[in-house]
């Protein structure tokens, strides 16, 4: 009798055991889950940091382009060229604060205190739209490349968006500014993104249609 119950002891904490299992097996993907996010998110920073300065310096390099280009079309000290003159007297102190950490995230004091546009912040909004879109299908954030276009005075940008099972590449429209032009780019992948999704929504249904 005593080996029949001790059996039956041993059997049932043997279930009990195997029941514990996918609770245990749910907790360590949610301790896992929670790990990679920890880790990430100091990786992110670092990164959007970074970006942040490039982006500053990939602005101002492609207005020193556009500049040294009117400085050579002009071919003389005419009021552009004067204009341009004094605008980089002040290059030095402005490139020390690109290159102070403290000035990430805050942007060029001059853009900050100039008072955008409606259009300009619903354009703008566009760049942060494709970042929180990248993020919410675990993809990394995208690059973008902005050249001046001397021809008329605009700058236009090419973003390039990687992801597994996706790669884009869309140029922007014309703008006066470098960021604008950024901006643009992402606006315009973000519309191509739609398309793609609807695209697979249309191939999803028709494999779905009985034959």
């Amino acid at each position: 009798q005593a080996t029949s119950i001790d059996a039956v002891l041993k059997d049932a904490g043997l279930e009990s055991k195997i029941m514990e299992v996918p609770k245990k097996s749910g907790d360590v993907t949610k301790n896992n889950n929670d790990l990679t996010n920890d880790l990430l998110q100091p990786i992110r920073k670092t990164r959007d940091n970074i970006l942040h300065k490039e982006h500053i310096l990939q602005d101002r390099s492609a207005e020193c382009d556009m500049d040294i280009q009117i400085i050579l079309t002009e071919g003389k000290m005419t009021a552009k060229v004067l204009a341009i003159m004094e605008k980089y007297k002040a290059t030095s102190s402005n490139m020390m604060e690109v290159a102070n950490p403290s000035c990430c995230g805050d942007g060029d004091k001059t853009r900050r205190n100039k008072r955008k546009t409606l259009k300009e912040v619903l354009l703008h909004n566009k760049c942060q739209e494709l970042n929180e879109i990248c993020y919410d299908i675990k993809c990394i954030a995208p690059r973008y490349t902005v050249l001046p276009s001397p021809e008329d005075g605009m700058f236009h940008a090419n973003v390039r968006f990687t992801c597994p099972g996706y790669d884009m590449s869309i140029t922007g429209g014309p703008h006066q500014t470098p960021d604008g032009a950024r901006c643009s780019a992402a606006a315009n992948l973000i519309t191509e993104l739609h398309k793609k999704a609807a695209e697979e929504e249309q191939q999803e249904d028709d494999a779905n249609i009985p034959s």
